[in-house]
């Protein structure tokens, strides 16, 4: 649970339980705070809804890190390197109101960098996304940048809903929350290549995030440019590591629509960063399609650098591409 406990208002003021690997931390008294807390009519209580552990924290402003930093940087052997964590999914698997839903509004993260803003998902009341069922994942746009995590992690929730089956409703939250992700506990285990999952039961759903722990990692930023054919991409886009063999997401054209190439050729992918351990491989997966459901697919693996680039050419169904992943480190200093 992320959230908050059932115990009465009182003590929920004082504890909160977090069901990952079923331990508890305190909560300072602040975090009654109407900046930080919120009632939860499912759980009967007050929740914790936003990072409270800096009061001087300016809880809206959206880090202004961007990707690839340190990418001409020379480094030492030696010079440490942070863990880091993907965002693989994000579902909505139970919804008081049933399904479909038309979603927005927001999810983010704030890491060990510097705690501001990183938008994972973003969707204005305008542009919703239809949720038909507990198996669809919401659109992910982010993040811009890998994520440091030296201690932890934390993701907000702050998800609405517009309509539901074509009418209003009167509590529009549909989830609301805050999820920590502890890589101190993780670092006193032996290394787990696994997707986990932390799971937030809130005001009108329950919301499952799931992750990968990513031991000594490196920032890959994907680019994908079109030498050669349409100007339009659609298919698949898909990253993962050898020892996580799991999909991560970059694009799919049939929840998101086509990718445009810019004037350079380049498609504009709304998400485009993976965080890639050292010890393993980048996988990158290019599926073109080709006619109506048939799809053409080419794979290539890259081995992670503390910086700089590597680039490959592949040829996809009607499509010749250079695939091209800049490479760099992430650790504290935003002006180092």
């Amino acid at each position: 649970m992320a959230g908050g406990d059932s115990s009465p208002v009182a003590a929920a003021a004082r504890k909160f339980e977090w069901a990952q690997e079923d331990y508890r931390f305190e909560l300072p008294e602040e975090s009654l705070d109407p900046r930080y807390s919120e009632y939860d009519p499912k759980q009967g209580c007050f929740i914790c809804v936003r990072y409270c552990f800096d009061r001087k924290l300016d809880l809206d402003e959206e880090s202004p890190v961007g990707p690839m930093r340190h990418t001409g940087k020379i480094f030492k052997e030696g010079f440490p390197i942070s863990n880091s964590v993907n965002v693989v999914s994000i579902k909505i698997v139970s919804s008081d109101y049933g399904y479909p839903l038309n979603v927005y509004g927001t999810i983010i993260a704030r890491d060990s960098l510097d705690r501001k803003r990183v938008y994972v998902f973003r969707r204005d009341q305008d542009d919703c996304q239809l949720i038909s069922s507990k198996d669809d994942s919401l659109i992910l746009t982010g993040p811009k940048r890998g994520f440091m995590v030296y201690d932890d992690i934390f993701f907000e929730t702050n998800l609405k809903v517009k309509d539901v089956h074509g009418r209003t409703v009167g509590d529009d939250r549909l989830s609301k929350g805050l999820m920590e992700v502890d890589a101190i506990r993780r670092l006193e285990y032996s290394p787990r290549y696994v997707v986990d999952t932390e799971t937030l039961v809130s005001m009108h759903s329950t919301l499952d995030l799931n992750y990968t722990f990513v031991r000594r990692s490196v920032e890959g930023t994907v680019e994908i440019k079109i030498l050669d054919g349409p100007d339009e991409f659609r298919g698949k886009i898909v990253a993962s590591t050898t020892s996580i063999p799991c999909d991560i997401v970059l694009h799919d054209s049939k929840v998101s629509g086509a990718l445009t190439a810019g004037d350079n050729g380049v498609l504009q992918m709304a998400r485009r960063i993976v965080g890639v351990s050292v010890d393993e491989m980048l996988v990158l997966t290019v599926a073109a399609a080709v006619g109506d459901d048939a799809l053409s697919a080419c794979t290539v693996q890259f081995t992670p650098r503390r910086n700089g680039y590597d680039d490959e050419n592949i040829t996809c169904g009607d499509y010749k591409m250079l695939l091209k992943v800049t490479w760099s480190i992430m650790y504290f200093g935003c002006n180092s």
